[in-house]
């Protein structure tokens, strides 16, 4: 899609529901094609924020797969046990001690070209614990973004073409019928089927 993070201003609030076939049941039982998915969805985001806490692109993909051994071993036991909680968070939580890991084996390692700004690094990253509200608006627009990408194959090119006109670009419904030569009651369905097939499969995991 041509617009990276605009699908959460107009998509997102539509996003909500619960179901047991979520892709996070599915990995919580250790289905191999969801958790192939759930990194998917997950890897651009956790990149991000390996990316702005100060890594050079080469130890941030290091620490994303640090980060995702990490998921892969503790994924069973996340609980949403009230409606603050949020797997991003869980997550987020996650990569925060990796890369702290990765920033103290590099301060002590002193020999080692940037040593000190490593030490720096953890230093400043270890008193920066907050999250705007704007910072965690674009969060949901890379995951939703990512999510939007997984599942766009799985529908015909007009269905996909009518949602991303009419739901993401905000195009009014008769404009878009007109444009791909479709009824209007098809551009209305395209929005909901692939809405709720966001619904179905990234339940808990866009939050």
């Amino acid at each position: 899609m041509s617009e990276p993070h605009q699908p959460v201003s107009k998509v997102s609030q539509s996003v909500s529901g619960v179901t047991s076939a979520s892709l996070l049941h599915k990995v919580q039982a250790h289905d191999p094609d969801a958790w192939n998915r759930l990194v998917r969805l997950y890897s651009p985001l956790v990149f991000h924020w390996c990316r702005k806490a100060g890594l050079n692109a080469e130890d941030a993909a290091d620490v994303v797969q640090n980060v995702f051994l990490g998921v892969a071993t503790r994924v069973s036991d996340f609980r949403r046990e009230s409606a603050t909680d949020s797997f991003r968070g869980w997550l987020r939580t996650i990569c925060k001690y990796k890369i702290a890991d990765h920033f103290r084996a590099a301060a002590n390692r002193p020999e080692a070209t940037g040593g000190s700004t490593a030490h720096q690094n953890l230093m400043q990253f270890a008193d920066d614990d907050t999250t705007t509200n704007a910072e965690s608006t674009d969060d949901r627009g890379r995951l939703l973004t990512a999510a939007l990408e997984i599942v766009r194959n799985d529908f015909a090119p007009t269905t996909w073409e009518a949602f991303r006109l009419y739901a993401v670009q905000g195009k009014a419904a008769p404009e878009v019928a007109t444009a791909l030569g479709i009824s209007l009651d098809t551009v209305y369905q395209a929005k909901a089927r692939v809405l709720r097939r966001l619904r179905e499969e990234f339940e808990q995991l866009l939050d």
